[in-house]
């Protein structure tokens, strides 16, 4: 086998702490004497949902961050409507004095200001916010709509927009906190343009010029001149804005044939591509960092005003772990698993079950081999949950024929290494689609079956002997994917129905919502470490699939590796702080499945020093 060395020229570098976790370590492979342990640097960037917002509509002016936004005016019809952003959810501030569209906004939640925009007619109308209410204050020297934006309320920025003659302008005015001056003018003339950054360093990207003609002209001002760069890589309009003049974020709009779901982030010198929002929209209001952005409201085509509601937040962040996940086929199973649960790490003991009749089979893999274990005492169909090590296990739930009031259902039993014993009975019993985290002593239930086809959200912890109820999921729900500790776990997608994308975080005492899920899906191969360090695999709908997505936290993101053989319905995974198994399985032809594939590491893991060949 190739070493390191060999491949990239350079010995991996033997470090006591890791560097600093920022864009210039990206890729960077160390070994970490202290901890011992390899790691890399990968940076994860991705949309995800968020609260939705009181008033639908389009054409919303914004301003703030993403824990602490706010968003004002709007239409249909105009509305001087002004919400606040906690980062969550939306709540009502003071509406405008003036009811307007296509405001320019810039300042922060507590200090913002509305600029110009569109009323009965276009506007030279300025306000500023001071956490609560609107105040007058003096008006732009040129009335337009669709302006770009950057600063604070005592060093703002408003540049572009369209006058009533000629269409576009290319004005730029600068703001003291009282009144506005005129300065030197955009190169390129334009409305409906993209803006960020601070007075005296800001960026002007996109709009429209000639109408209806989209364009994609980047202008950076110095305080003095604007002065042209790199162009965005397609040409839209009316986007959300984020970030400053050497780092920021344009996402959404609308191209010059459709709107955009597309996002592109600007390093100083270019723009490259970003993960996409789930919702293709134009005329949102946005705001925040580049890493740490929220785009509210806006127009999305087929959509009812009243639904125009939704918020997405975009996060990039770093992470030091071993790297993307990268799956490798190992030994099959000796035996067609479906519908199995799995603990331990990735040198795994199984508990499997068939998808046409219960069954007490165990199976142990070492990391090369597989074998036969001792058999549960009692035969289930369709587990509810699992977790622990290899010698120190836990399994509850499940059923004799499917139905959550079988004697199983409610049913625990733990594992030595060699034989089960019963243990203390779970309060609500509960099939397939339960998820599970924790060891022997610490164990915890959510979420899964009950009867017929209802669902639940109850949450139970487990002390080695007996179960305990605690807070509830905000909603019921099967099949979901998670893991992890019972003072901090994950719980993602699943069903109602109808399926969900929700993921859920809980820290020994409540559930708090967390980034959504890219795609709505059921029955994951999932695996956790913590809240923090999770990844879900496969699933369904449509049967079955290969994609795998890693949690940081924040938000989730596709880590670019599939599995070779689509898995769902539930397959098994081992659990561990560095990798996941992924065995057994449905497949579309309604067997179980065989094959094994093992992450031996993901995002936010570790692989052991030993791996590591150094000199």
């Amino acid at each position: 086998m190739a070493e390191y060395e060999s491949i990239h020229g350079t010995r991996v570098r033997y470090l006591t702490s890791d560097p600093t976790l920022n864009s210039s370590a990206q890729g960077q492979v160390w070994y970490n004497s202290t901890t011992g342990t390899n790691k890399t640097l990968v940076q994860f960037k991705a949309w995800a949902n968020g609260g939705n917002a009181s008033t639908g509509g389009y054409g919303a002016g914004g301003a703030g961050t993403q824990t602490a936004g706010l968003i004002f005016g709007r239409t249909s019809p105009v509305t001087g409507a002004t919400e606040e952003y906690n980062g969550f959810q939306w709540s009502n501030g003071g509406s405008l004095n003036t009811a307007r569209r296509y405001a320019a906004g810039f300042g922060t939640q507590t200090a913002a200001v509305a600029s110009g925009g569109n009323s009965t007619a276009r506007t030279a109308d300025s306000e500023e916010y001071n956490g609560s209410s609107w105040t007058e204050g003096n008006n732009l020297n040129t009335a337009r709509q669709g302006a770009g934006a950057a600063g604070i309320l005592t060093a703002g920025l408003v540049f572009g927009g369209s006058d009533p003659s000629p269409a576009n302008t290319a004005v730029t005015e600068t703001y003291d906190g009282t009144s506005y001056s005129e300065v030197n003018d955009l190169n390129v003339a334009r409305r409906f343009c993209g803006g960020c950054g601070t007075q005296t360093a800001a960026l002007a990207f996109g709009g429209i010029n000639p109408a209806p003609s989209t364009v994609a002209n980047n202008e950076s001002w110095d305080g003095t001149n604007w002065t042209a760069v790199s162009n965005l890589n397609t040409s839209k309009r009316s986007m959300g804005s984020a970030g400053t003049q050497t780092h920021a974020l344009a996402f959404g709009g609308h191209t010059p044939s459709s709107y955009s779901n597309t996002s592109e982030e600007w390093d100083g010198s270019s723009w490259t591509s970003t993960p996409n929002m789930a919702t293709a929209r134009g005329y949102l209001g946005g705001a925040g960092t580049a890493s740490a952005a929220f785009g509210a409201t806006g127009y999305v085509p087929g959509t009812p005003t009243p639904g125009r509601v939704m918020t997405e937040e975009y996060n990039s962040s770093f992470n030091p772990g071993s790297g993307p996940a990268v799956w490798i086929s190992i030994a099959t199973a000796p035996t067609g698993l479906r519908f199995g649960m799995g603990a331990g790490t990735t040198e795994a003991f199984l508990g499997a079950t068939s998808y046409t009749m219960p069954s007490n089979k165990v199976l142990e893999y070492d990391g090369t081999n597989w074998a036969n274990g001792g058999s549960m005492g009692s035969a289930r169909y369709a587990p509810a949950g699992c977790g622990g090590s290899q010698t120190a296990a836990w399994f509850c739930g499940g059923s004799d024929a499917n139905n959550s009031t079988s004697p199983q259902a409610v049913m625990t039993e733990e594992y030595n290494g060699s034989s089960w014993s019963p243990s203390g009975n779970l309060g609500t019993g509960r099939l397939a689609g339960s998820a599970s985290a924790g060891p022997q002593t610490a164990g915890l239930a959510f979420a899964g079956g009950i009867a017929g086809p209802d669902r639940t959200a109850a949450t139970e912890e487990y002390n080695g002997s007996s179960w305990t109820s605690s807070s509830s999921l905000s909603q019921k729900r099967s099949n979901v994917g998670g893991g992890g500790t019972q003072t901090s776990a994950v719980c993602a997608g699943g069903q109602l129905p109808p399926t969900q994308t929700v993921t859920e975080e809980y820290n020994g005492s409540s559930w708090t919502s967390g980034g959504a899920v890219p795609v709505a899906r059921l029955s994951y191969i999932s695996s956790a470490v913590n809240s923090d360090n999770a990844i879900i695999a496969g699933g369904e709908p449509p049967q079955f699939q290969v994609e795998t997505f890693y949690y940081n936290g924040t938000a989730w993101a596709d880590t670019a590796t599939d599995l070779a053989a689509g898995k769902g319905g539930t397959s098994a995974a081992g659990i561990g702080s560095g990798g996941m198994m992924a065995s057994g399985g449905g497949s579309p032809g309604g067997s179980e499945a065989t094959s094994t594939e093992l992450v031996t590491s993901y995002p936010g893991g570790s692989v052991a020093a030993s791996t590591l060949t150094t000199s």
